[in-house]
């Protein structure tokens, strides 16, 4: 019997174990809905060292979807040490179609589905959604938006995609705004080095939502304490795409190569910026 309970004692510890690990944290009060321009990611990631590139054709018309990002009430973004597990090939197939129209991968030679396996382990558990609410979640805002992408909504309002043309914030808000049946604030992101000392890249654009009754809903983002990535710009432009270096797909897939399933984090840092 001593030697039974020995050997049972092991098994129930990795049960403990597995099922505290599988444990979700509370539920963010805040998500961020993160937007983002392809063009300014483009120039971002072959700017890096070493450098990336995007799969071309570049959108260049389109807002993509970046991810789905629990924020707390004062609107700062939420990280955690969590972890779940996932059966990515039965989850991901029958929306894999909807997700590739508003949230595709952008950069050059990643793994399937690694983009939003990425964002789901580094934002969606952290937020407390399982993983099929996490990507319902971002399909239902997604539809939200009316005219079926952001950026017909900045072009109804006169603000295009120019290497030559600049505006104010205030003119990409307001045109944001119309998003949202009563003017809600939301952030803009940029890049810390623009087109020059005062023209800026507009980056990101972050909707803010709250679940209410198993429903997102938009709300205001929390008005922020410090000051944000696109204060320091005067003017901000949406850039065209630029040509791409030829040698940063070759060092990429190289490093691939080099890489195992089990070590998807170790190429995340090149693949995923926050």
């Amino acid at each position: 019997m001593k030697k039974l309970s020995f050997l049972l004692l092991p098994i129930l510890l990795l049960v403990i174990i597995s099922h505290v690990h599988s444990q979700l944290p509370s539920r963010a009060p805040v998500n961020w809905y993160v937007l983002q321009w392809p063009p300014t990611y483009c120039i971002q990631l072959n700017n890096e060292n070493p450098p990336g590139r995007c799969i071309e054709p570049i959108l260049e018309h389109n807002f993509t979807l970046h991810g789905l990002w629990p924020a707390d009430a004062n609107g700062y973004t939420i990280s955690c040490t969590d972890s779940v597990t996932v059966n990515w090939n039965q989850l991901i197939p029958p929306i894999e179609s909807e997700l590739n129209k508003f949230w595709p991968n952008l950069r050059e030679g990643l793994p399937k589905w690694s983009l939003w396996k990425n964002e789901y382990n580094k934002h969606g558990v952290c937020g407390g959604l399982a993983a099929k609410e996490y990507f319902d979640a971002a399909i239902s805002i997604n539809k939200k938006i009316t005219l079926g992408n952001l950026f017909n909504y900045l072009k109804t309002s006169g603000i295009i995609a120019c290497d030559s043309l600049a505006f104010t914030k205030d003119q990409i808000i307001t045109a944001v705004q119309k998003v949202f049946s009563s003017p809600l604030h939301v952030y803009l992101r940029c890049p810390s080095t623009g087109k020059n000392a005062t023209h800026g890249y507009l980056n990101e654009v972050v909707l803010c939502t709250d679940l209410v009754k198993g429903q997102y809903n938009f709300i205001s983002c929390p008005q922020p304490a410090t000051p944000q990535t696109c204060d320091k710009f005067q003017w901000l432009m949406l850039p065209h795409p630029q040509p791409q270096s030829t040698k940063a797909a070759q060092r990429f897939e190289e490093e691939i190569d080099e890489t195992s399933p089990e070590l998807e984090q170790s190429w995340a840092k090149y693949a995923f910026s926050i």
